[in-house]
């Protein structure tokens, strides 16, 4: 909250004219009266005050005014989600909407009808101005009409510009509205992209990538600053750095993979203890600080991964070239040179520049192979074999320690998604999750560790963490209810809750059949990891420090992260380069937590989508399943390759059902259907424009 609003409220300076809450403020505070009239003007911009009449002013708390996002509904209603609201989203009937479309930010007053909150549109605050993706309906060679792709958007747009894109009759297209729903009028907009054919292959994919603002290319611009890369080190580049290049570092990641911004290496020391190297891309020597590259992926926060494509933080002359640490090449890097004792502490480290040379780029799955004895590989690789024995002993010591402390490790079931050469689903299975996958898991969170904690010790050195915060006592009491009524006792209290007294929960029922449904809970109830510029610990990973340091090449906070050691702590940092950070540093974690946020939202609509393609040959197949959701219209059910499913209350067994939310069970006389429960379903139907499947249970 500002200064200048906090002072309003508190003195409850309501119900004047700008210029007259402007002079009591500005002479109270001090402030220059122009700077008081500016900020209040914003305030109103920004719906945190609001006209009254007559020009008088107040604000939107004094005038019980919320503020929040509308959720439109394909009958023309919608919901506003409250900000800082965790409660149910108030219902806003179409009359009340005031034109507002679904994504406008809007204020808007409650009031109470038959027992039941309804909400009214005061005011628009800020229009949703994103892309819309929609199916094109020609009136002429001209103009036409967009109906869209999410039925939350309950107005078709009316386009006038279809002729410069040479769209067809039902082409997708993505669309911007200019002029918004005003006297019954439909809204109006332009069209800036032709998708091309709604069947044409990758357009059901582009579709949703568009919907989320989300983009493959880069522009112009930055491809030519890319293009000026050098892709070998230059000379001077040496300068200053250790040089590991002898060292039998190598990388470790998935068989398609095409950017390795992270490399490892394990010794044991003199004296006993171990030796980890872990080696990042020294993005930040080829990304300037507020240079084009820099600009662009600061704007994307994150790359992006869909099936079979990748949409990259930076293009492929950084992300697969000169940063990506490829085998045989010279690469700079930032190194964590870590010495651990056989308890799993790090008695010792350093940070430094350096330049590496991988020396084989390893897949999980080979590593697999060898670790399980794989003569050819082993024969291929007998420079390494020993080495990965090596990296296998170590990760079970900090394994061990990470257990012994209490962090959490769920484990969830991820899904892995093959299309064939038309973009069709070919198969959904679980994703293979091996002992080199979880090693490498194990050396990048001992880095990450590592290096919060060092710059966190310093004191004054402004950083990017990643937090993980207490979870809420009122969630956390409901997961305590439901583990009640499956008969386990959880030690301690939901408001005092600690890791570790989850962890012995989730050990003690790892063998029982509800244990999915338990993991799946309990997740729900903790909150949701983030960035933040103030150290709040990791309550998942019962860590005191936690940072993300080790994906430069995909993740924002990653890349500031490194610019910031090598300016404020590898070598001396003035003052003016502390503040600078301080600012930057609040602006990264905010930005690439929702840019986060907004990718996995898009990550899991694709994959819902193509989930749902993959059973449309199979209507009227049985299969068994899990229950995974429990609501007052019916059961949620996940197949074993993941593949959730919905089944309406008219599709149970017969029965009179009574849905009991909170103990996540739908009761009827006969049947009851429980979280975790295992069910036999028959596929009933699809629905791929809404990415959903249904299902009937059959027991």
């Amino acid at each position: 909250m500002s200064k200048i609003l906090e002072y309003i409220e508190n003195n409850n300076l309501n119900f004047l004219r700008q210029h007259e809450i402007s002079k009591v403020v500005s002479d109270a505070l001090g402030l220059k009266n122009s700077d008081v009239f500016t900020e209040i003007t914003q305030l109103l911009n920004d719906g945190e005050m609001v006209v009254v009449g007559d020009d008088k002013i107040a604000t939107s708390k004094a005038l019980n005014l919320k503020k929040g996002v509308l959720i439109g509904n394909h009958r023309g209603f919608a919901f506003c989600k409250v900000y800082g609201d965790e409660g149910e989203d108030v219902f806003i009937p179409h009359i009340k909407l005031k034109h507002a479309l679904n994504k406008d930010i809007v204020l808007i007053k409650t009031v109470t009808k038959d027992d039941k909150v309804e909400g009214e549109v005061v005011k628009v605050i800020k229009r949703y101005q994103g892309n819309i993706v929609g199916i094109y309906m020609p009136i002429d060679d001209k103009t036409g009409f967009v109906h869209p792709d999410d039925s939350r958007n309950f107005n078709d747009i009316f386009v006038t510009n279809a002729k410069k894109f040479n769209i067809k009759n039902g082409d997708k297209v993505v669309v911007r509205i200019e002029k918004f729903d005003s006297k019954g009028k439909k809204p109006a907009g332009i069209i800036v992209e032709n998708l091309g054919n709604e069947g044409a292959k990758g357009v059901d994919i582009l579709s949703i990538i568009r919907e989320y603002n989300l983009y493959e290319e880069f522009d112009r611009e930055v491809e030519n600053e890319a293009k000026k890369v050098p892709q070998s080190v230059e000379p001077k580049a040496y300068e200053g750095r250790e040089d590991f290049r002898d060292l039998p570092i190598v990388t470790i990641d998935g068989d398609d993979a095409k950017d390795f911004d992270d490399a490892v290496n394990v010794w044991k020391t003199e004296n006993g203890n171990w030796g980890l190297g872990v080696h990042i891309a020294d993005v930040s020597h080829y990304v300037k600080q507020n240079s084009v590259l820099d600009r662009e992926a600061y704007k994307r926060g994150t790359s992006a991964y869909f099936p079979e494509l990748v949409l990259p933080m930076l293009p492929v002359e950084l992300s697969n070239g000169i940063c990506s640490l490829n085998p045989d090449v010279d690469r700079l890097t930032l190194s964590v040179i870590m010495e651990i004792n056989n308890e799993g502490k790090v008695v010792s480290h350093r940070i430094c520049n350096s330049v590496i040379k991988s020396h084989a780029r390893m897949t999980y799955n080979n590593v697999y192979k060898i670790l399980q004895g794989d003569e050819e590989l082993c024969n291929k690789y007998a420079d390494y074999v020993e080495n990965f024995k090596m990296m296998v002993e170590l990760h079970e010591i900090l394994c061990k320690k990470r257990q012994k402390r209490g962090a959490l490790d769920f484990d969830l079931p991820e899904s892995e998604i093959t299309l064939n050469e038309f973009g069709r689903v070919i198969d959904v299975r679980l994703a293979e999750r091996n002992v080199a996958h979880r090693l490498i898991e194990s050396f990048m969170l001992e880095a990450n560790e590592t290096v919060a904690q060092d710059i966190c010790e310093r004191g004054n050195i402004p950083f990017v963490y990643r937090v993980h915060e207490q979870p809420d006592s009122m969630k956390m009491g409901e997961f305590f209810n439901f583990c009640s009524l499956l008969g386990e006792h959880i030690e301690g209290t939901a408001d005092k809750v600690k890791p570790k007294q989850l962890q012995n929960l989730l050990n003690k029922i790892a063998d029982k059949s509800y244990a999915p449904a338990v993991n799946q809970v309990m997740l729900r109830s903790l909150q949701k990891a983030r960035y933040a510029s103030k150290n709040l610990g990791h309550f998942g990973l019962a860590a005191e420090f936690y940072c993300h340091f080790t994906s430069p090449i995909r993740r924002y906070p990653d890349l500031m992260i490194h610019r910031i050691i090598k300016n404020c702590v590898l070598k001396p940092a003035d003052e003016d380069r502390i503040e600078f950070y301080r600012d930057a540093v609040e602006e990264a974690s905010i930005l690439s937590s929702e840019r986060e946020k907004l990718a996995e939202v898009a990550e899991r609509e694709v994959d819902d989508l193509k989930k749902a393609e993959f059973m449309l040959d199979k209507i009227n197949q049985e299969y068994t399943g899990t229950v995974s959701g429990i609501t007052t219209f019916g059961v949620f059910v996940s197949l074993d390759n993941t593949v959730e499913g919905m089944c309406p209350l008219e599709e149970l067994p017969e029965d009179t059902y009574i849905a009991v939310e909170k103990q996540y069970m739908i009761k009827g006389k006969s049947h009851s259907y429980q979280l975790g429960q295992r069910v036999k379903i028959q596929v009933t139907a699809v629905n791929l424009k809404k990415h959903q499947v249904s299902f009937k249970i059959l027991d």
